[in-house]
């Protein structure tokens, strides 16, 4: 009987190993296996994009439930990382995988925005969430060396941007619209 156990925990950990090597957003079946974060499943507009329209809004979608405060760690800024903050609100879906950046005003034409998401959100379930699939939507790393003292460097910020065990700061994605 100890042996069955055995036997069925190590294929539990190699289906959890398998399931987290693939890309997978399913969480582990085992009750006492580790948690499996929220990923970043898309990103509209995505890094790169240009003739974005003036009017739109930014559209994160998670593959599980944010904590609430996620949203403060998100930031839309007119030409660079460190430019000036765009004004406007968030919005969760109903099931708060979606989040929705709406500006107050319409965007500038034919300008650089981008969209800072720190490395310390976390999802409900409070675990980190991870940024490594952002590279898929034009994600890029925030390094401590494009903050170069502006926002992270003042402290304006605060906890929550950096990207834990890193010197990082979260992705960001380029955009230019039309």
């Amino acid at each position: 009987m100890w042996r069955n156990r055995m036997t069925i925990a190590a294929g539990i950990g190699a289906l959890s190993a398998l399931t987290a090597c693939s890309g997978s957003n399913s969480s582990p079946t085992s009750p006492t296996g580790p948690s499996v974060s929220a990923q970043v499943v898309s990103v509209s507009p995505a890094g790169g994009a240009t003739g974005v329209n003036v009017n739109a809004s930014v559209v994160v979608t998670f593959s599980k439930p944010m904590h609430a405060t996620a949203a403060s760690f998100v930031a839309l800024h007119r030409g660079t990382v460190t430019g000036p903050t765009v004004a406007g609100h968030y919005m969760w879906s109903g099931d708060s995988t979606m989040m929705t950046f709406s500006p107050d005003s319409m965007m500038a034409a034919n300008a650089t925005y981008v969209l800072h998401m720190g490395g310390g959100m976390f999802d409900a379930a409070g675990d980190t969430v991870s940024l490594a699939r952002c590279a898929q939507f034009g994600g890029q790393t925030v390094t401590a060396q494009m903050m170069g003292g502006g926002m992270m460097g003042g402290g304006e910020m605060g906890a929550g941007w950096q990207t834990p065990g890193s010197s990082n700061y979260g992705m960001m994605f380029s955009f230019t619209t039309h």
